[in-house]
């Protein structure tokens, strides 16, 4: 038959014995399908907020590479913020670290290093400095040379010249004229009384 039991004549105890075999046959299936449905032994599944299924070894990995890349960031950000001055002083502290190294730890007066240190280093009121030490030029970058404009132009009461991009043309209201005029004659009518103030002597 389709169930799995024997077809024919059957006597009491093979009919027993059938049925108790198929409901032991059903009793498994029942408990296996109890367990299934309760998800034992089935490892958890872990979904966002779709629903989609998270893998999550590859969510881990992907979380640490994203750290690394946030540590990685910031400290290109940090190395961004330093000028050049900084970058070159680090580099030079580094050197200097790395020659002090191989250095003894006590250092006498015959050490030559140790006494071209204390040479170079200048000091306000050293009197002796002007003749002792050696003139060294240590220019902080290329200094940049502004245009400044070429040709004749009014002065002005502080000097100040115009800009290298000047045209040329006065375009002022004549207030400083009329100012350094003031100016100028206040000091010759100066002169003048004091010339005729002292003329008899």
């Amino acid at each position: 038959m389709s169930n799995g039991q024997r077809a024919g004549i059957l006597t009491k105890s093979e009919i027993k014995a059938e049925a108790e075999k198929a409901r032991e046959a059903e009793k498994k299936a029942l408990e296996k399908l109890k367990r299934e449905s309760q998800g034992e032994n089935s490892e958890t599944v872990y979904r966002d907020k779709a629903g989609r299924r998270i893998d999550l070894k590859m969510q881990r990995t992907e979380e640490a590479r994203k750290r690394k890349e946030e540590i990685e960031k910031a400290a290109r950000r940090m190395e961004w913020g330093k000028g050049l001055v900084q970058r070159k002083e680090a580099e030079e502290e580094k050197r200097r670290l790395d020659e002090q190294k191989d250095k003894p730890m006590a250092r006498y007066a015959d050490d030559e290093d140790l006494n071209e240190e204390l040479k170079e280093v200048e000091r306000w009121n050293d009197p002796a400095a002007g003749f002792l030490t050696k003139k060294t030029s240590k220019s902080k970058g290329k200094r940049l040379a502004r245009p400044t404009y070429k040709g004749a132009w009014k002065p002005n009461r502080f000097m100040i010249p115009p800009g290298y991009r000047w045209d040329g043309v006065d375009r002022s209201t004549g207030f400083e004229d009329t100012f350094l005029l003031q100016q100028n004659q206040t000091k010759s009518r100066a002169a003048e009384a004091h010339a005729w103030a002292t003329e008899d002597m």
